[in-house]
């Protein structure tokens, strides 16, 4: 089963990383090298429109699963969130 990203927001920055803003939250995912001991994969970060700043716990391997995991975390319904589980 694979995640995809629905918002078509997201823009490529001079860094390589992506970011989106929805509904005043601050979307972005970023590259993480293989390091000794870690995986190399993408890692997302979400900050609300206050400063709170919520990060992810592990690295995906597929950006678009790294997209889909930090929308869903500012869907106002996240039962309801666009994304959609492929299988």
């Amino acid at each position: 089963m694979l995640r995809h990203a629905t918002i078509p927001a997201w823009q490529r920055e001079e860094n390589g990383s992506y970011a989106a803003e929805i509904r005043g939250w601050k979307l972005r995912v970023r590259w993480v090298p293989e390091r000794p001991g870690q995986h190399r994969g993408f890692l997302w970060e979400i900050r609300s429109p206050t400063g709170a700043k919520l990060s992810a716990r592990e690295v995906e391997e597929e950006i678009e699963v790294a997209m889909a995991i930090a929308e869903e975390q500012v869907a106002p319904d996240p039962e309801a969130h666009e994304s959609k589980v492929i299988d």
